[in-house]
C-alpha cells in the first residue's frame, strides 16, 4: 500500500515563510526517490492551502484552524483505503488538522497521539510565558485550550489524556509541567536512563487503548548537531537513528495512520542542508514496512 504525501508549507498561516519552506526543500532533496530506494512507495504530493477568501482578520488561531480543515480533508482522502499518510508541515500547529483528518476517515476509532518533541507543547494561554501557539497543540488536542482553533479545524472531539504519549522532552516550562503532570499523559524525557524501556511500555499501553495513532515528530527533538538550522534548538537531543527507532516502535503495531514531520528550517546555507539530510535519514530508516491495518477495535481497557 502506498504512503500518501501531504504537505502543509506554512508557518502558522503564512505560506512558504521560514519553516514553511521545509516541505518543498525535502521534496527537492529527493524525499520520494530516497523512500522508494528503501521500498516505500509514495504518491504524488498533495498541498494543503488556506484560500485567501477564507482568511479572517480576527485571531490567528482561526486561520490556522481553517488551514487545518483543508489538511484534514486531504488526510481523510488519503486514508480512504486504509493507506497511510506522511504529512510534512512547517510547524506543529498543522497537526491539529492531521488528527482531524484521521477522525473524519475513522469516525468510530479511538485515536491516540505520539508526540516526539524536545518540548511537550502542552501550554495553554494561562500557562505560557511566551504565548507562542506552536507550544499549545497537544493541550488543544486534549481540550484544555483553543476552542476557536478546534472548531475551525473541524476537530470532531478532543482526546483523553491517556491516549497521548510525549517523548524526547528536554525543555519543560514550570506551569506547563504542573498542568501536564496533573493529567494521564505519559511523558518520557530524553535524559531518562530508561528512556527506551519507558517508551516501549508507553506505546504498548497506548496501542492497547486505541485503534488509530498519529505520530508527530518535531525535528528539534534531534540534537542540534543534526539540525543546526533549527529555530528552537535544545542541547542533548537524539540522533536520527534514535528518532527513527521511536517511530518504528509505534508503526510496528499496525495502528499508525499518519506520521507528521514538522519544523524543518531549510535556510542558513550549509546548516539548512544538514538539517534536510538528517530529516531524510530519519524517514528512510523509519518508514519501511509501515502499514495501517485497523483490524478489531480496542475496548479501551486500562493496562
Amino acid at each position: 500500500m502506498p504512503v500518501h504525501i501531504v504537505t502543509v508549507p506554512y508557518r502558522y498561516d503564512e505560506y512558504m515563510d521560514g519553516m514553511g519552506r521545509g516541505p518543498i526543500a525535502l521534496l527537492r532533496a529527493g524525499l520520494r526517490s530516497r523512500l522508494n530506494a528503501v521500498g516505500v512507495e509514495t504518491t504524488d504530493p498533495k498541498e494543503s492551502k488556506l484560500p485567501e477568501d477564507e482568511r479572517v482578520d480576527g485571531p490567528i488561531a482561526a486561520n490556522i484552524g481553517a488551514l487545518g480543515r483543508h489538511t484534514a480533508e486531504l488526510v481523510r482522502d488519503a486514508l480512504s483505503n486504509d493507506d497511510t499518510v506522511l504529512v510534512i508541515a512547517g510547524d506543529d500547529t498543522a497537526t491539529i488538522g492531521v488528527v482531524s483528518g484521521v477522525q473524519l476517515a475513522k469516525p468510530d476509532a479511538k485515536i491516540g497521539v505520539v508526540w516526539i518533541d524536545a518540548h511537550p507543547d502542552f501550554n495553554t494561554p494561562e500557562t505560557s510565558f511566551s504565548g507562542i501557539l506552536a507550544g499549545m497543540p497537544v493541550a488543544i488536542l486534549a481540550g484544555l485550550a483553543g476552542p476557536i482553533w478546534r472548531e475551525s479545524a473541524n476537530l470532531r472531539h478532543t482526546l483523553p489524556t491517556d491516549h497521548i504519549v510525549i517523548a524526547g522532552v528536554r525543555m519543560l516550562d514550570e506551569k506547563e509541567g504542573g498542568l501536564l503532570h496533573s493529567t494521564d499523559v505519559r511523558v518520557i524525557e530524553a535524559k531518562s536512563p530508561q528512556r527506551s524501556q519507558l517508551f516501549e511500555q508507553a506505546i504498548e499501553r497506548l496501542a492497547s487503548r486505541v485503534d488509530a495513532i498519529v505520530v508527530n515528530v518535531d525535528l528539534d527533538v534531534l540534537d542540534p548537531q543534526y539540525v543546526p538550522s533549527a529555530s528552537t534548538p535544545e542541547a542533548n537531543g537524539l540522533s536520527p537513528r534514535q528518532v527513527a527507532w521511536m517511530i518504528s516502535q509505534v508503526t510496528k503495531h499496525g495502528k499508525t495512520a499518519a506520521v507528521s514531520v514538522t519544523s524543518l528550517n531549510p535556510g542558513a546555507g550549509a546548516r539548512g542542508e544538514k538539517s534536510v539530510a538528517s530529516t531524510l535519514s530519519v524517514l528512510e530508516q523509519a518508514l519501511p514496512g509501515w502499514q495501517f491495518s485497523q483490524g478489531e477495535q480496542s475496548d479501551g481497557s486500562a493496562n
